[in-house]
């Protein structure tokens, strides 16, 4: 499935060290905020037209990106377009060599883990053959640094250093906010944690803001929410439950709805949805917990969630499910069954559909057909990993219990 467009996203992805659409907007960003300019403001369409030499209303219409991005982008702001984008696209790189260590890790059985350097070497090479990952290195996107903090964050709540756990996960959701989810998992973890996690946010949050002022806050929070109309629809916004249910009853410029829901039926319909993989990934975290288990499997239930539940989640957010398809690969190892391991199969066919597929096979404006099955399959694949994760988590879980039960039972008898 990763081969169904050819070359093309290997051609793009290489055009996308010269010139990513989507980082021009962080170089603009960084230019501002160096300037101790509100990024928020209408500033930002002025500069982001002088970076890549094009009229203020041939850009991106909103920023919507956390203040805490400006940070890690500011550097950008030193160096012309093109040699920001070299250095964006070169970090990526580097990045997925360390998002491939941790891979490279989860699919160890031995207790301490021991990678050789040859495994990183085949893990990082198959990242650079998949298409989430060519559409991010393309479009100079963020979530290759968001699923390396997320896996940090992971590594360190496996080896049960909760809070260093919590402090990556935290920077994952300063950088890009739809990581705040994974709250609820150290909700049922550790409330020590928990406490970590909300007050490295709110501190990562809160630095960008003492140069640019405290109310490019509530300008981020109105840039994000008039954003969303734009791009809900868009075809490449694949792995995102909302982006299906707005393709199929609300529409927009991209899609044409099945009929016009009222926007009351629309959002219970997805929040029924939500509450559902909430429901799921909270059980997962309870099992963990209660049987003494170390949570690996929990934890990658509600990564899976992150780019399903993201309202605006495109193709390059499937980078975050390389860290739950590891995890589930580890488990089925010990775990046998066919059916999961062909589920499994499914699952990362799907994931690893290119944009470039979906777009030639359900060009705008997407009827709502397409939009289920053809658009949406990113998330269906998602959805299916969600499932066997859960199975062998509630799996992992109830062998853990009858362990200790029968450990238990064999002191007791002596």
């Amino acid at each position: 499935m990763a081969l169904s467009s050819g070359w093309e996203p290997w051609v793009d992805a290489v055009g996308g060290a010269f010139i990513p659409t989507d980082i021009a907007q962080d170089v603009a960003a960084a230019r501002l905020f160096n300037q101790r300019v509100d990024p928020y403001g209408p500033l930002i369409r002025e500069m982001h037209g002088r970076v890549v030499s094009l009229p203020a209303n041939e850009t991106f219409p909103y920023f919507p990106h956390p203040p805490f991005s400006l940070i890690v982008s500011w550097g950008l702001a030193f160096s012309s377009y093109q040699t920001a984008a070299l250095i964006w696209f070169s970090a990526s790189v580097a990045l997925l060599f360390v998002l491939s260590a941790l891979v490279a890790e989860l699919l160890v059985t031995r207790v301490p883990p021991r990678v050789p350097i040859g495994s990183v070497l085949i893990v990082f090479a198959m990242l650079l053959c998949w298409p989430p990952v060519l559409y991010n290195l393309e479009k100079g996107q963020w979530s290759i640094l968001l699923a390396v903090l997320v896996g940090l964050g992971g590594r360190a709540l496996i080896q049960r250093r909760d809070t260093l756990g919590a402090v990556w996960l935290a920077t994952a959701a300063a950088v890009k906010v739809f990581p705040v989810v994974m709250g609820g998992y150290l909700l049922f973890r550790s409330r020590r944690a928990l406490a970590w996690f909300i007050a490295s946010g709110l501190v990562l949050t809160a630095l960008p803001l003492l140069r640019v002022g405290f109310a490019a806050f509530p300008a981020f929070v109105r840039q994000s929410q008039m954003n969303m109309p734009v791009w809900e629809t868009f075809p490449s916004v694949t792995f995102s439950l909302h982006g299906a249910v707005a393709r199929l009853l609300i529409g927009g410029p991209w899609a044409d709805p099945l009929f016009r829901a009222p926007a009351v039926v629309s959002t219970c319909i997805e929040l029924l949805l939500v509450l559902a993989l909430l429901a799921l990934a909270t059980a997962s975290a309870v099992w963990a917990k209660s049987a003494g288990a170390d949570g690996s499997l929990a934890f990658a239930a509600w990564v899976t969630m992150l780019p399903i539940l993201n309202p605006q989640s495109l193709g390059h957010n499937g980078v975050l499910l390389a860290l739950p398809i590891a995890m589930v690969a580890r488990a089925l190892q010990v775990d046998t069954r066919t059916w999961l391991r062909v589920l499994w199969a499914v699952s990362v066919v799907l994931v690893s559909i290119p944009r470039q597929t979906t777009w030639r096979l359900a060009p705008p404006p997407v009827d709502p057909l397409e939009g289920i099955l053809v658009v949406a399959l990113p998330m269906w694949g998602a959805l299916i990993l969600f499932g066997v994760t859960i199975v062998l988590a509630r799996s992992a879980s109830s062998s853990k219990h009858d362990e200790s039960s029968a450990l238990t039972s064999d002191l007791q008898n002596r």
